[in-house]
């Protein structure tokens, strides 16, 4: 737990009587509730997964919340950023949500950061919080907020969206893993695109309320199943997955050795393919767009970031049982990371280096 003496927390009549029901649950009392109110959380990025935290931490009685984006609101963002409205529509994202959260609750201190937090800031504004919760879409500063909140000590509460599904994740904490255990920072994954992805609002106050319902209970001390497993959600079919998450050696990494090695083992002739006929699956890891214009013929569409899904997994052992696994996609290193993730599951696989030699539609 977090803030275990507060002594000198106190909480005012108004505070007692907001926070009232849930003084009450036997796992808060009041002691809990100025744990809450002495904490300090960092939210990285106010968009669609931030709003969501920013408004159940204030509404919870976090006493300073601090948020940090450098974006506008556009109309684009409305249907799933819900503190903002259309009179907010090119005003900065963090000073719209500061006035929506202080009419919430007028006793929680909101910090403004209104600029991109890089490699030169990050260590001087993490190291004023507690947790540190992580609402961006941007692999490279997720691979900087990890290394950071491990030198700095710091809780990393990590969420990630797309489409219909969502992650969430605690790192750091108590010595457990960390968020470069899930993906190793030489795998390159490219970011998420809303617009060119396409994203369900619901699914980001979802995945927000679990960032926000761990982070409550780390400060609470209260149970923390999540630690050392990532929770994979799927609003499609309301269903959350624990998997657990494994410890990946430092030197274990796709050095030029180990791509050559996968290429090698995993190459596929034209005349082998030929002799397959229908007993093939064809898996395009480009992203949807490509796959639409020009793809192999009976080929699916799995792109790269989907690799690491429990469901992708288990959907590619349910559909290879009799048949042959292929893999393609316009760019080698895609191939060699989808490789990567198939071979760790023990997945026989081929690589096919270029689709241009084979018929497409």
């Amino acid at each position: 737990m977090l803030n275990p003496n507060n002594k000198q927390v106190r909480l005012s009549h108004e505070e007692y009587t907001r926070y009232s029901k849930q003084i009450i649950l036997e796992n808060i009392g009041i002691e809990s509730q100025k744990r809450l109110k002495k904490s300090k959380i960092l939210i990285i990025g106010a968009g669609g997964l931030g709003c969501p935290v920013m408004i159940y931490l204030a509404t919870s009685g976090i006493g300073h919340i601090g948020v940090i984006d450098k974006d506008i609101v556009e109309l684009s963002n409305l249907n799933r950023q819900i503190l903002y409205k259309q009179e907010d529509i090119k005003n900065l994202k963090v000073l719209s949500a500061k006035s929506k959260i202080k009419e919430i609750n007028n006793n929680c201190k909101i910090i403004t950061h209104s600029y991109y937090l890089n490699q030169d800031n990050i260590i001087e504004v993490i190291s004023n919080y507690d947790i540190i919760i992580d609402t961006t879409d941007n692999f490279k500063i997720r691979y900087l907020i990890d290394e950071t909140c491990h030198k700095l000590h710091k809780i990393h509460i990590y969420g990630a969206i797309e489409k219909f599904e969502g992650q969430v994740g605690v790192f750091n904490y108590k010595n457990g893993f960390r968020y470069k255990n899930l993906y190793k920072k030489n795998l390159k994954i490219e970011n998420n695109n809303c617009s060119r992805n396409g994203i369900m609002g619901i699914t980001t106050a979802y995945i927000g309320i679990l960032q926000t319902i761990e982070t409550i209970k780390i400060i609470l001390g209260l149970n923390i199943k999540s630690r050392n497993y990532i929770l994979l959600c799927n609003t499609l079919d309301t269903e959350i997955i624990r998997k657990k998450i494994y410890k990946q050696k430092d030197n274990i990494k796709l050095s030029k050795n180990i791509v050559k090695k996968l290429e090698t083992k995993c190459k596929i002739s034209e005349s082998e393919l030929k002799l397959l006929k229908n007993k093939v699956l064809f898996i395009d890891l480009r992203e949807k767009n490509k796959f639409h214009n020009k793809h192999i013929k009976q080929s699916i569409n799995i792109p790269i970031i989907k690799f690491k899904i429990n469901t992708t997994i288990k959907f590619i052992i349910n559909n290879t049982r009799n048949k042959v696994l292929i893999i393609y996609c316009d760019k080698t290193e895609r191939s060699i990371i989808a490789s990567y993730f198939l071979k760790n599951h023990k997945i026989k696989h081929y690589i096919l280096k270029t689709i241009n030699k084979y018929k497409a539609q």
